[in-house]
């Protein structure tokens, strides 16, 4: 019975009739519609094996957990971040970032505000005539060509032409490229350290292109890795 569906008019007389019994049949009856989203996955033949049964499914949180919180952002110094204004050099507040376990570092305007983790990418965030942003991320046991490759499959005909390859100022090997939006100004970076990538995306509307422009050749060329 236990494994059937019974109506509430059953269970009604069932209970009167039990009244003057033992009342053993009550709580198993309660503890099986508490217990059935459970029972699914235990045998019939082993039901006191249920505890065990929830003890071998809790490690899988604290799994998930783990490994969501491996990513983090150590905060560094200030830094003078120097770009192009109208064939005359600039000079800008910037802050750098680590990005640990992986040791690769890069700086930011400090007006770019501060570093928020959603998922496994890092994202700042200001406003300039709108939205403009900038997201790092760290593609684990990654080649450049793979990551590369990876994108253009990612975002089939959303490019400008063709990747080309950069070197930031740290020495790291890179590749760039520009999507092709009608609305917004936007691209992304790769550059290869160790056995990972770091994918740079920006985004900004088109009425902030040059000042996003020069902020965006500030990040990629503070890129660095402290194996190098």
């Amino acid at each position: 019975m236990g494994k059937e569906w019974v109506s509430p008019l059953l269970v009604a007389v069932l209970l009167l009739l039990a009244a003057g019994c033992t009342g053993k049949h009550q709580p198993d009856e309660q503890s099986l519609e508490n217990g059935s989203p459970t029972n699914q996955y235990v045998s019939q033949e082993a039901p006191d094996e249920v505890g065990g049964a929830e003890d071998e499914h809790t490690p899988e949180p604290d799994t998930r957990a783990s490994d969501a919180a491996k990513l983090s952002v150590v905060v560094g110094g200030e830094v003078k971040l120097e770009t192009s204004l109208e064939h005359e050099i600039a000079t800008f507040d910037g802050t750098e970032y680590t990005i640990e376990p992986f040791g690769v570092t890069f700086a930011v305007r400090t007006d770019m505000g501060e570093p928020v983790v959603e998922g496994d990418s890092i994202l700042f965030s200001r406003d300039l005539s709108g939205i403009a942003t900038i997201s790092y991320e760290v593609m684990e046991n990654t080649s450049l060509n793979e990551a590369v490759a990876r994108e253009l499959q990612d975002h089939d005909g959303s490019f400008s032409g063709e990747f080309i390859d950069t070197t930031s100022k740290g020495e790291l090997r890179g590749k760039h490229n520009q999507y092709k939006e009608d609305s917004v100004f936007a691209g992304v970076f790769f550059y290869e350290f160790d056995r990972h990538v770091l994918r740079i995306k920006y985004q900004c509307p088109i009425a902030a292109v040059d000042a996003m422009i020069r902020i965006v050749n500030e990040t990629v060329d503070s890129v660095r890795w402290e194996g190098n």
